[in-house]
């Protein structure tokens, strides 16, 4: 499939990826700006997440061209909505308003960003190079949440509703380039592939969600910063993140194999409790460039074998992996919320444990995305 798939859904998977990472770094502000606790906000967007989880295989069982404008326009709606939530925030009396509002729409978000972003894979999916095209589609994520990192500080103390913009802005763009798009075609089969495919999804995903909402409040406790000085210093370490995930998707992961992604589960491990000890701005960056780019390449190698491994790439594999996806992380910010109260680094704790996990059960790698895997592990 040409990749003017990916390239027109670029604004809409980065400016998705600007809105997520804004959301979690300002966990701190937003609770004090909609009147509830940061566990509360932190829950809010995992359940909405988790909800929406379920119906992503169903959703790329729908013809591709239907579902493409569906998708976009709900993102729009919502997007839209949440810069409302986040305008008269003060405004709703009850807090349990302000969090089950903040779950749907996040729940509908996670429907609509879950179908664009399965239609982005599988066109990555059928590219010659399915490795090299699936770590560009990674790496949009990526740059979203980069320039989020390093924005959403300035941006936020401006208002809270501003770093929800670029979102909004990307579905418009979105909208306007997918007219006459060359739109992938989908399997319409909606039985699920055997869970152990998805071991390293859940895990990485995992990690990924316990470290995203644990950083704000341990950075807060650890730096005694306030809310606004955690929410910048959260978007640095971020973006530092985030340069590490661009890096392994883009040059690391078209040449790493088994052996690379069993070392990156273990960096994963190292630098979990490296942050959990960090006395330090520069080592909480430093920390966080590695642990973002040992996620992201134990993901690519991950969606390349899945995406292309005879018996299963007949199947909604995408889809069920977006399912995947959405719920592991979502159960990783979940529990890193709950978490939480324990003490500011418990979250980390939760990280460690699935990089362990992931070097004892690594993704498969092969050397061509197309050649059959000597190993079965």
């Amino acid at each position: 499939m040409p990749n003017t798939t990916a390239s027109a859904l670029a604004p809409v998977l980065a400016g998705h990826a600007f809105q997520q990472t804004a959301l979690i770094a300002m966990i701190p502000l937003l609770a004090q700006q909609l009147g509830t606790t940061q566990s509360a906000i932190g829950a809010a967007v995992a359940l909405g997440m988790i909800a929406a989880a379920p119906f992503l295989p169903f959703l790329g069982a729908m013809p591709a061209r239907g579902l493409l404008p569906l998708a976009l326009g709900t993102l729009l709606a919502t997007n839209l909505a949440l810069l409302a939530l986040f305008l008269r925030g003060d405004a709703v009396p009850l807090a349990w308003v302000v969090v089950a509002v903040l779950a749907g729409l996040r729940f509908l978000q996670g429907l609509a960003a879950g179908a664009v972003l399965v239609l982005a894979q599988t066109a990555g999916a059928g590219a010659s190079e399915p490795r090299r095209a699936l770590g560009r589609v990674q790496a949009l994520g990526g740059i979203g949440r980069a320039l989020s990192a390093v924005l959403v500080g300035p941006l936020a103390l401006l208002s809270p509703a501003v770093p929800l913009l670029p979102a909004t802005f990307g579905v418009i763009l979105g909208l306007a380039r997918s007219r006459r798009l060359p739109v992938p075609r989908l399997p319409r089969a909606v039985a699920p592939p055997p869970l152990v495919t998805f071991r390293v999804t859940i895990l990485a995903q995992g990690a990924v969600g316990a470290a995203q909402v644990g950083l704000a409040p341990l950075l807060a406790a650890r730096l005694a910063q306030t809310a606004d000085g955690a929410v910048v210093l959260a978007g640095l370490c971020l973006a530092a993140a985030n340069l590490g995930l661009l890096l392994a998707a883009r040059l690391i992961a078209p040449r790493a194999g088994r052996g690379h992604a069993r070392l990156a589960a273990l960096l994963l491990c190292l630098c979990a409790g490296g942050i959990g000890l960090a006395e330090s701005a520069a080592a909480f960056a430093a920390l966080s460039l590695l642990l973002g780019g040992a996620a992201a390449l134990m993901t690519v190698l991950n969606l390349a074998d899945i995406l292309t491994r005879p018996g299963i790439a007949d199947r909604q594999v995408a889809a069920w992996n977006g399912t995947v996806q959405i719920a592991a992380l979502a159960l990783g910010v979940g529990g890193g919320a709950l978490l939480l109260p324990l003490d500011p680094a418990a979250p980390f704790a939760l990280v460690a444990g699935c990089g362990l996990l992931l070097a004892l059960l690594p993704p498969r790698s092969r050397r061509n995305d197309h050649d059959p895997d000597p190993t079965h592990a």
